[in-house]
């Protein structure tokens, strides 16, 4: 343990380490239940958005199966190569309890048919329900990607926050506490002993002038 001086600004000293100890462990702690609380409220959107992005994706694989078994790689090759598309996504930083976090938003959207550029008479049914299919799961994992980004930081932070908290709880006040039971239980004692010399100095006295007394 540091060695302290035993000293009445010593002792000052550190009870104002631990009222500031304590405030900051305050803050983390509120920081912590805040960083918790939006995790959950995250992790259910993430939940039910997975869900549905599996869905979708499971759908539009069971459709390009069917039509590559019916319609041929040859044309499903073909149509992808007319209707591919640049994804575009704006990225927006956030600021929450000091947590970076991330805000993805794109225009992307499922298109109609006539927006593939193909001619509905050189495709059948089976492509553009493929199409449309890939083109929902896209759309769906866009929408849970910045989530699954979200939950990510909000989790490091939690596990960082709670870190601090307990250094600050099981080791830095406890350090301090103890330290000013030190250095109280040396002022008492240095108190006492003054007071054991102030008596034996007094009774000295009493004595001095007892003998000169009787000396007379």
């Amino acid at each position: 343990m540091e060695q302290v001086s035993a000293t009445r600004t010593e002792m000052l000293t550190r009870r104002s380490q631990i009222r500031l100890a304590e405030q900051g462990a305050e803050l983390l702690r509120s920081k912590r239940d805040a960083l918790v609380r939006e995790f959950l409220a995250e992790l259910r959107r993430f939940v039910e958005a997975r869900k549905t992005m599996r869905r979708s994706v499971m759908e539009a694989v069971q459709a390009l199966m069917q039509t590559l078994a019916v319609d041929g790689q040859e044309a499903v090759l073909s149509a992808a190569l007319v209707s591919r598309r640049a994804v575009t996504l704006d990225v927006t930083p956030k600021n929450f309890w000091g947590t970076k976090v991330y805000d993805m938003t794109s225009d992307y959207t499922v298109r109609h048919a006539t927006q593939r550029g193909y001619g509905a008479a050189a495709t059948s049914a089976r492509l553009e329900e493929t199409a449309e299919g890939f083109e929902q799961a896209v759309e769906d994992i866009l929408r849970l990607a910045p989530m699954d980004l979200k939950l990510r930081a909000l989790a490091e932070d939690m596990r960082k926050t709670s870190r601090r908290v307990n250094a600050l709880e099981q080791r830095l006040l406890p350090q301090l506490q103890e330290q000013v039971r030190m250095i109280q239980n040396a002022l008492d004692q240095r108190e006492r002993e003054d007071i054991f010399r102030l008596k034996r100095l007094k009774r000295k006295k009493e004595l001095q002038k007892l003998k000169k007394a009787l000396a007379k």
